[in-house]
């Protein structure tokens, strides 16, 4: 990023830029992040970014590591997430769309926003039906294993999907998931071209997922609305069953948002 410098004829207020930029940083990390790799990030002093540091600890915002090991966000940004996530306006807009949808096809339903590279879960309706899954406000999903998470990154800026892809890729060189981040290009390609993702069973949980993108008045992926139901044998007829219905949905939604590129895009798939 470029040197955040002061304005003497900005009416902005140089810190809360700073600490803005510190926090947004921590979170694309997605891990703990050390004073000298925050202030060669910000192009600062170590000095100054740990006087900011000291103050955002202070208030909740970030905490630093028992091991010493960096700083990772705070246990007050969550309490604000939350409270976000209840003015959110794609989830007002969205809910009676959802709703509909859920009574044409009594499955359960989430919508999930970007959030660096992942997919964060900011509403959901449940079936109703027993052993339905557990759709919980606030989770986090990652590539390579979630749907949604595998649209939203398609849809994101290649920078994004870049970055995700080369810290995934660094974080699973000790562990048993196998990860190629060709074949995940390729795999965002496809999901480009056809506006969806399915997977039978993603999290071996013994439920199927189906996600389509929506979009907001700027073209950009505002978010991802996903079916959740009960796998069945047939998991290709859920598939075909439920496509349709779901980029209905996903288009009512974007159009509602302002979207007309895109949700055009979107409607030449169904």
């Amino acid at each position: 990023m470029s040197e955040v410098t002061d304005n003497p004829k900005s009416s902005t207020v140089h810190s809360v830029v700073v600490a803005v930029k510190l926090l947004e940083y921590l979170a694309e990390s997605g891990r703990p992040q050390r004073v000298t790799d925050i202030a060669a990030f910000l192009k600062m002093t170590k000095a100054r970014v740990s006087r900011h540091l000291s103050t955002l600890s202070d208030l909740g915002l970030v905490a630093r590591m028992p091991d010493n090991s960096g700083y990772r966000l705070g246990p007050m940004l969550f309490r604000l997430s939350n409270a976000a996530l209840d003015q959110y306006e794609i989830t007002n807009i969205a809910y009676r769309y959802m709703v509909m949808l859920r009574n044409k096809i009594s499955e359960s339903l989430l919508l999930a926003i970007p959030a660096g590279g992942d997919a964060l879960i900011v509403s959901t309706i449940s079936s109703g039906k027993p052993l339905s899954p557990q759709l919980v406000r606030g989770t986090r999903w990652t590539i390579p294993m979630s749907p949604t998470a595998r649209l939203i990154l398609a849809f994101s800026p290649e920078n994004v999907r870049e970055r995700v892809l080369a810290r995934r890729t660094e974080r699973d060189t000790d562990q048993e998931v196998d990860f190629d981040p060709v074949e995940a290009r390729r795999v965002f390609e496809r999901i480009r071209t056809r506006f969806y993702e399915f997977d039978a069973d993603p999290h071996d949980a013994g439920f199927s997922t189906l996600s389509a993108p929506v979009f907001d008045h700027s073209e950009r992926l505002e978010a991802a609305l996903t079916i959740v139901m009960n796998r069945r044998a047939d998991s290709a007829e859920q598939e075909t069953r439920f496509l349709k219905p779901l980029k209905e949905c996903a288009l009512e939604i974007s159009r509602a948002l302002g979207s007309v590129e895109m949700a055009n895009k979107l409607a030449d798939t169904i």
